[in-house]
């Protein structure tokens, strides 16, 4: 009996696990932050949601990774607020 409720708890586990979003499904073109303290790349991922927004490169010497982060949670707040606008690669947003 108790063979059987293990099994049992770990096909539902797995099947949970398989229903999980993947956040590479939802991943934007990478979106550049100008900061005073350099600029930040963020993958920002859907518009109506910040959960999974990060820093995917930042000035590490005037940064933390968690600064960056905040930054692009930021940037994904205000995509969510006011809309997507183009940045040109020569002007980072």
């Amino acid at each position: 009996m108790r063979a059987g409720i293990a099994v049992g708890i770990l096909a539902t586990g797995t099947l949970v696990g398989a229903c999980a979003p993947d956040p590479r499904n939802y991943e934007s073109e990478p979106v550049l932050v100008k900061t005073d303290r350099g600029i930040v790349t963020c993958q920002l991922y859907t518009d109506n949601q910040v959960l999974w927004d990060e820093a995917i490169d930042f000035p590490a010497n005037h940064m933390t990774l968690s600064e960056a982060d905040e930054i692009c949670e930021q940037e994904g707040q205000r995509v969510k607020r006011e809309g997507r606008t183009p940045a040109s690669p020569d002007e980072p947003t």
